[in-house]
């Protein structure tokens, strides 16, 4: 169940404990109810809201409470019946990559109604006066900055002020931290490798020979080097287009996988012809 502590993920383990009351498999529940295996599923699981009817099957054949039922599935769903609209996101504990993990900050925000940011900040404001070692202050740019997916938090308490501001439950900081270390674990690991492999590229072109198939690679291109060569694949290298006499700043790099070229002759291949007038007519 991907958020527990959101109303559908509530009402989901409400489904599961009324089936575990029972002692029944979910394929046994799905006899008992009539709803298809793939429908108990469905509703267990908290990533969608269940139909009103699936719900009645709950109470009506395994005894849940109604309730409890009612203001569960009131809560899950948006007001005149309509269902939220959440950001989809992994689970907290599969998170591993930037993406997701901004994906998931912005799905807790939802899920806890959208608080503005000036609401956000005057969460923090009050947690920071009784716990300031735990919490840092949390302005409404940054707030903004996450919810919008521009920016992860940048440390840990920091992400512990953004999930106070969205009301997540102590009990749950922790997996969410743990999170947080893998992502940046893997941050570090892939700037190391870019840097790493940044590095052995100069070096394929730092002597003569180096310097001598530089060059060809450019020419080959129609592209003739109008400076000596930077020492670096990835620097820029002013070249002049045999065809056109444009002067342009390149990288060797790009060059090399087949991204290089006049782009002033490209875009003059790309556009669309021009139509001659017809006379006569």
């Amino acid at each position: 169940m991907p958020y527990p502590e959101s109303p559908s993920g509530k009402l989901a383990l409400a489904l599961r404990e009324a089936r575990w009351a029972k002692e029944l498999t979910q394929g046994q529940a799905a006899r008992v109810t009539g709803i298809s295996v793939s429908g108990i599923q469905r509703a267990e699981s908290g990533k969608s809201v269940p139909e009103a009817q699936v719900v009645q099957r709950y109470v009506d054949k395994l005894g849940l409470d109604t309730k409890r039922a009612k203001a569960l599935a009131a809560k899950a769903s948006r007001p005149a019946g309509q269902r939220r609209n959440l950001t989809p996101a992994p689970a907290v504990r599969l998170l591993n990559n930037s993406d997701d993990f901004a994906d998931a900050l912005r799905r807790v925000w939802e899920e806890n109604g959208k608080p503005s940011a000036q609401t956000m900040q005057s969460r923090v404001e009050e947690v920071c006066k009784e716990a300031k070692n735990d919490y840092v202050f949390l302005s409404r740019s940054t707030a903004n900055r996450i919810t919008n997916r521009r920016q992860l938090p940048t440390s840990e308490n920091q992400l512990r002020s953004y999930l106070h501001a969205c009301r997540v439950k102590e009990s749950q900081i922790r997996v969410w931290l743990m999170a947080y270390q893998r992502v940046k674990t893997r941050e570090r690991e892939e700037a190391l490798a870019k840097r790493q492999a940044e590095e052995e590229e100069d070096k394929r072109w730092m002597d003569w020979k180096g310097r001598n198939r530089a060059e060809q690679a450019m020419t080959a291109l129609g592209l003739d080097p109008v400076e000596p060569f930077p020492g670096s694949a990835l620097a820029p290298w002013t070249v002049r287009c045999r065809q056109c006499g444009a002067v342009l700043r390149v990288r060797l790099s790009a060059v090399l996988r087949g991204q290089g070229g006049c782009r002033i002759c490209r875009s003059h291949r790309s556009a669309p012809p021009v139509p001659l007038p017809i006379h006569g007519r």
